[in-house]
């Protein structure tokens, strides 16, 4: 896994599973997600709606 830029990135935690993210995306679309699989067994990482 890539290291993460101090100024750009941020490491969250989605259901256990750290996710390496951009903080302007963060603050855009917030940090709470659900992680879950879909029908062809892909991980599908969703928005908490709130």
């Amino acid at each position: 896994m890539d290291e993460l830029d101090e100024d750009e990135d941020e490491q969250i935690e989605v259901n256990g599973v750290p996710f390496s993210a951009n903080k302007d995306f963060l603050v855009k679309y917030g940090t709470a997600y659900n992680l879950t699989f879909g029908e062809n067994r892909e991980v599908v990482l969703s928005p908490v709606e709130g």
